[in-house]
């Protein structure tokens, strides 16, 4: 009896360790190629009257993350968050000034970039997502996922935390989605600080199912734009270009 229960474990053993190491082993292929990242200048070239002393002139550069999402045919247009590629300045104290965003790719090459549309968030439908064009960047995108994400669900995304990119190395953060809390925003359960701004939200499958744009206090809680919203401001993108043989965009405000 002793010897048919010894058989019998280890007829079992191999099945035990080959769904182990199949649980061990599930992995996504990340999209590197397509991730890039942002890089914001803002230069302050000339101070109103009175505001002097408060208008320090100079340039500030601001750092982000995005990704190449496929949109318009034959054209390359990245994704990230509003605040990443334009910055509110005030133009009562500021009379004269630039902003210029380029892009960093895998392979460690600086595109210039331009801003096609770029939204703020408002709660209310409005999200903080910009859309570039890079027409240096020759890479392929991810798509736009046909599903909304459900409470529960597992999501990742590749961005710059802290600035950290080591091309084509950058930090790949997994959380799990915890719902929608507005017509805008759904919150995630992903680690994020300042340079994760404009990172894409991906499913398992690789598909973009939002945009991360603020990170609270609290490690883990994160707030990105929500399926429904992110899908709105994609298809309006899309529509400013549809049917025309040439592109011009709009060129980023001075």
């Amino acid at each position: 009896m002793l010897n048919k229960s010894k058989l019998i474990f280890i007829l079992f053993l191999p099945l035990i360790f080959s769904c182990t190491t199949i649980n061990l082993e599930r992995k996504v292929d990340p999209p590197i190629k397509s991730y890039v990242k942002i890089l914001h200048t803002v230069k302050i070239l000339e101070c109103s009257p009175g505001y002097v002393a408060m208008c320090p002139t100079g340039e500030y550069m601001s750092m982000g993350s995005g990704m190449v999402v496929n949109m318009i045919e034959d054209q390359t247009i990245v994704i990230t968050a509003g605040h990443v590629c334009e910055s509110e300045v005030d133009e009562n104290r500021i009379s004269k000034h630039q902003q210029e965003v380029s892009v960093v790719d895998y392979k460690g090459n600086q595109h210039q970039a331009h801003v096609i549309k770029a939204t703020h968030d408002n709660g209310m439908g409005s999200v903080d997502m910009c859309a570039l064009w890079v027409p240096t960047l020759r890479e392929a995108g991810v798509d736009f996922s046909m599903f909304a994400p459900k409470s529960g669900q597992e999501v990742y995304y590749l961005g710059s935390p802290a600035g950290i990119y080591h091309p084509p190395v950058m930090p790949i953060l997994t959380g799990i989605f915890s719902g929608d809390i507005d017509a805008s925003n759904a919150m995630v359960g992903v680690p994020a600080v300042g340079g994760s701004s404009g990172s894409v939200i991906l499913d398992m499958n690789n598909k973009m199912v939002g945009v991360l744009w603020a990170a609270h206090n609290f490690h883990h809680v994160t707030i990105m734009t929500n399926w429904h919203a992110s899908s709105l401001f994609l298809y309006e993108v899309i529509q400013m270009y549809t049917g025309k043989t040439e592109i011009t965009l709009p060129l980023i405000k001075n």
